[in-house]
This record gives C-alpha cells, structure tokens and sequence, in this order.
C-alpha cells in the first residue's frame, strides 16, 4: 500500500490541500504531513480520513496501488 500516492491522488481529485483536509479532521497540516511520509496511521484514522476525502477504506487503498 501507497499512503502517501494515495493521498495525493485523493487530494487532486477532490481539489483539497492538506491543510483542508487536516482542518475537516481537526488535526494539525502537521499530522497530515507525518502520516502522508511514513504511513503511520491506525485503523480508526484511515477510516477517518477515507470518509473525510469521501471514500471507503478500500477506495482510498486502491488509488494508491493505481
């Protein structure tokens, strides 16, 4: 799994920046930057996220194996 593709790819479809979507998920750009480089996330916030960029889990997964 791609983390950080996949949230680029995220990202640009849905024409958000990381701060936007920290600021949808009430964490720091920060956090957003950490997860995004060394794919530290739990399951609860990967669901989080997912449902923030308005995918489910496995779409989110998906665009980064793309």
């Amino acid at each position: 799994m791609n983390l950080e593709k996949s949230f680029n790819v995220a990202l640009a479809t849905r024409d958000m920046k990381k701060k936007d979507l920290a600021a949808q998920m009430s964490v720091t750009p920060s956090y957003i930057t950490q997860v995004t480089k060394n794919g530290a996330l739990s399951v609860s916030k990967l669901e989080e996220l997912s449902k923030a960029l308005g995918y489910k889990v496995w779409q989110f997964i998906k665009l980064g194996e793309e």
